[in-house]
């Protein structure tokens, strides 16, 4: 699977999507960058939760997606999930997990999970993934931006209308 230019697509600011990993595995981290940097994306890699909340409060309004594995020492990924929804309801979050079992599955559906991905992933099924978090993202702003432009056009015509 080779990339191409329009795979990882710019954003409506100009920039490359950014993609924050979160793995206690260096290899895992190292591959996973690797590849989504060949598509095109920005990557930020965390080896903790911890540091990966820090970088989420620091930059909401930067990263499209976040991509995290789900058994790491003291802070799961399931409890990175929990957390980020607690400020960030918007962000896809993808959980990667070589253990996949159904009631750890459905307590991340219910926090907000948008999609997981088995160890050892399959390369095309992680970029497929990737691609459609950053435009369910693109998309959530795309309609916050048209809101609030409907709602300010609202607003100056009924200031219009009571000045008239």
């Amino acid at each position: 699977m080779e990339p191409n230019m329009y795979d990882a697509k710019i954003d409506n600011d100009g920039l490359q999507p950014s993609i924050l990993i979160v793995d206690d595995d260096p290899f895992v981290l190292e591959s996973v960058a690797l590849l989504l940097g060949k598509y095109g994306y920005k990557v930020t890699t965390c080896n903790n939760a911890t540091d990966a909340l820090a970088e989420l409060l620091t930059n909401t309004n930067k990263i499209q997606a976040v991509l995290t594995d789900i058994k790491m020492p003291q802070i799961s990924g399931i409890e990175l999930l929990g957390k980020i929804r607690s400020f960030n309801s918007e962000i896809p979050i993808i959980l990667m997990t070589a253990y996949a079992e159904i009631d750890m599955a459905i307590d991340a559906i219910k926090k907000g999970v948008l999609d997981f991905i088995i160890k050892p992933y399959k390369p095309e099924y992680l970029i497929h993934t990737v691609k459609k978090a950053v435009r369910y993202y693109n998309l959530l702003q795309i309609e916050k931006n048209y809101k609030t432009i409907l709602e300010k056009t609202v607003d100056d015509q009924t200031k219009e209308l009571a000045d008239a």
